[in-house]
C-alpha cells in the first residue's frame, strides 16, 4: 500500500512475478503453434505451466547433462528445439531415454518446453536464420505454410547468392556456419544461384527444391536413396549435419526470452547451455 500522499508517478515499479506459461505464451507468439507439423509435438514436454519462474536454460536438446547445468543456474525452466517426446509410451520405463529424463526433470524440478517444427517455419525462426547466414536475398518459403495468416512462414527458404560454382559455394557454407566437414552429392562445376535450406533433416525435399528452381537443396541428415535420386534428377544436396543446422536457435530463443523479461522489469536470468555439442565426432 502506498503512504498518504504519494503520487502514483513516484510509486516504484514492482516486476510482475513470472510464470512458466509466461514463457510458452511469448514463444508461442513468435513460432505459433499451427505452424507445427501435425507429427510434431511442440509445447509443454514436462511440469506445470502455473509454476512460479526462477530461471530460464535454452538448448537444442534435453539431455542429463543440460538438465544438471539448469539446476546449477537454478533454472527451472528448459527451453529446447527437439521436442522430449515424440511417440507415445505405454509405460514409463527408465530403459526408455525419454521417460528416464522427464523422471529425472520431474525431481530436479525442473520445466521443460519444445518448440521444433513452428521454430523452423516461423518467419524469423531458424530457416530464415540460416538462410541469412549464408548471404540469401530475396527469401521465401520453400514449402508455404498452410495457413493464409502465415503468409512469410512455412518450411525451409528459397533465395539468391551471388552466382557461384558448387564448389565454390561450399567452401563459403564451411565458413560462414564454422563447420569443418560437408558432405555433398553433385557436379563441384555445377551453377549456384538459387539456394534452397531446410534445417533438420530436409534431403527427402529434393524435387520440392527443383520444382521451386534451386540450383542446389542444402540440409542434413541426408540418407544414401535421397542422395542417389537427386543425383539422378541433377540436382546437387549439401549435408551440413544436424546439429550445425539448428544449433543458431540457442542465441535466438535467449534473445527472445531475455527481450520479453526486460519488458517486465523481470530480473530472472536467461542462460544458454554451454555443455551440449555435436554427439558426432570425426575421424582423422
Amino acid at each position: 500500500m502506498l503512504d498518504p500522499g504519494t503520487k502514483i508517478s513516484d510509486a516504484p515499479i514492482v516486476a510482475k512475478k513470472m510464470q512458466v506459461a509466461n514463457i510458452l505464451q511469448t514463444l508461442n507468439r513468435f513460432a505459433p503453434p499451427a505452424l507445427a507439423e501435425d507429427w510434431d509435438n511442440v509445447g509443454l514436454q514436462v511440469g506445470y505451466l502455473e509454476e512460479d519462474l526462477t530461471g530460464v536454460l535454452v538448448s537444442l536438446d534435453v539431455t542429463e547433462a543440460v538438465l544438471w547445468e539448469a539446476v546449477e543456474h537454478n533454472a527451472n525452466c528448459l527451453v529446447t528445439h527437439h521436442p522430449l517426446f515424440f511417440q507415445a509410451f505405454k509405460s514409463l520405463d527408465d530403459r526408455q531415454v525419454p521417460t528416464r529424463l522427464a523422471r529425472l526433470a520431474t525431481q530436479m524440478g525442473v520445466n521443460i518446453l519444445s518448440f521444433h517444427t513452428n521454430l523452423d517455419a516461423t518467419q524469423s525462426g531458424l530457416n530464415d536464420q540460416l538462410a541469412s547466414k549464408l548471404g540469401m536475398t530475396r527469401l521465401k518459403p520453400l514449402l508455404p505454410a498452410a495457413d493464409p495468416r502465415f503468409a512469410k512462414a512455412g518450411l525451409g527458404r528459397l533465395g539468391r547468392v551471388p552466382k557461384t560454382s558448387l564448389k565454390s559455394f561450399l567452401k563459403s557454407c564451411a565458413k560462414k556456419l564454422n563447420v569443418d566437414h560437408l558432405r555433398y552429392v553433385g557436379d563441384p562445376r555445377h551453377s549456384i544461384e538459387w539456394v534452397a535450406v531446410m534445417t533438420g533433416s530436409g534431403g527427402g525435399f529434393f524435387n520440392e527444391a527443383r520444382e521451386a528452381g534451386a540450383d542446389v537443396l542444402l540440409t542434413g541428415d541426408v540418407k544414401y536413396h535421397h542422395a542417389l535420386d537427386a543425383l539422378s534428377q541433377g540436382i546437387p544436396l549439401i549435408d551440413i549435419g544436424h546439429f550445425a543446422g539448428e544449433i543458431h536457435m540457442v542465441p535466438l530463443v535467449a534473445e527472445k526470452i531475455a527481450s520479453y523479461l526486460k519488458t517486465q522489469k523481470s530480473k530472472i536470468k536467461v542462460f544458454t547451455t554451454s555443455v551440449q555439442e555435436d554427439p558426432f565426432n570425426f575421424w582423422p
